[in-house]
């Protein structure tokens, strides 16, 4: 299943509509309709925030298949203002946890993190 056809699922699963989502992430109801069309992609770190506001993991929002059934926990990703993060950027996954400082490199590499981590992710789909 593409991408775009999880974050609908996702979306939907969560109860929400188009609207009430692109209001939480900050976005235009145009971009989230261009996402669950398939014309354009959120990056990694929309992902992480789609994946928050849903309450999934990152992971589901770009697996083959979504299940809406599922909590897969396999990757986590903190922002500084939550109350796992410390303040920092964090992903913990794998036996993993990575903490970035909030800065714009940090956030860049952060972004790069994700992106890799979801390019891996389809490498081994294919």
């Amino acid at each position: 299943m593409p991408l775009s056809a999880n974050i609908r699922l996702a979306r939907k699963t969560a109860g929400l509509t188009q609207i009430q989502l692109a209001e939480k992430l900050g976005v235009s109801i145009a971009t989230l309709r261009r996402w669950e069309a398939g014309e354009t992609a959120p990056t990694g770190t929309r992902i992480i925030e789609l994946a928050n506001l849903l309450k999934i993991s990152p992971d589901d929002i770009v697996a083959e298949r979504f299940d809406s059934n599922r909590h897969n926990n396999r990757a986590t990703f903190y922002y500084p203002n939550s109350s796992e993060s410390n303040g920092m950027l964090v992903y913990e996954g794998e036996g993993t946890r990575i903490e970035l400082p909030p800065t714009e490199k940090g956030y860049e590499l952060f972004n790069r993190l994700v992106e890799n981590l979801i390019n891996k992710r389809k490498e081994n789909n294919n």
